[in-house]
């Protein structure tokens, strides 16, 4: 049997319109990602043995400086397959973050030197799974279920 990490992202977006958060007519949200080795993705963190989902992601929230959500919402369930011993399965559960308005809203930005936090357009996501949860955010759509990031389990065993 592989080894599987679960893992709690948080999906934090900034509106084009902070005045008008969930109008996406003109352009869409930007994500909050984090960059380390030129590599880009979510904020989050691997489960604990016996974790509550809420608690990871309170944990991911307080690093960020953010205040954990009360309830945090699913937003995708992201099933990605073992890389041949690179990195082991993985069961991502991206959670709703919020948005934030003009400046960053309180971001506690980590002074370790090994990453830096970035706005990234939702066109240079590079993971699919993040738009998908973005348009759950946005429209209030119910999560989908998705295998390396696409919709459909295609493949999945």
């Amino acid at each position: 049997m592989t080894a599987c990490e679960v893992r709690v992202e948080l999906l934090v977006w900034h509106p084009a319109d902070p005045a008008a958060p969930l109008d996406v007519s003109r352009s869409w949200p930007r994500v909050l990602q984090v960059a380390r080795a030129g590599a880009a993705g979510p904020p989050g963190v691997i489960v604990r043995p016996g974790e509550p989902v809420r608690t990871a992601a309170g944990r991911v929230a307080t690093a960020l400086g953010l205040r954990p959500p009360l309830q945090p919402r699913l937003l995708a369930v992201d099933q990605r397959p073992d890389e041949g011993g690179a990195c082991p399965e993985q069961l991502a559960l991206i959670m709703d973050g919020g948005w934030l308005g003009t400046g960053g809203g309180g971001l506690v930005p980590c002074d370790c030197g090994d990453h830096e936090l970035v706005w990234t357009p939702i066109a240079d996501l590079g993971r699919v799974a993040l738009v998908h949860a973005l348009r759950v955010a946005v429209t209030g759509q119910p999560p989908p279920l998705l295998w390396r990031g696409t919709s459909g389990a295609a493949g999945a065993s």
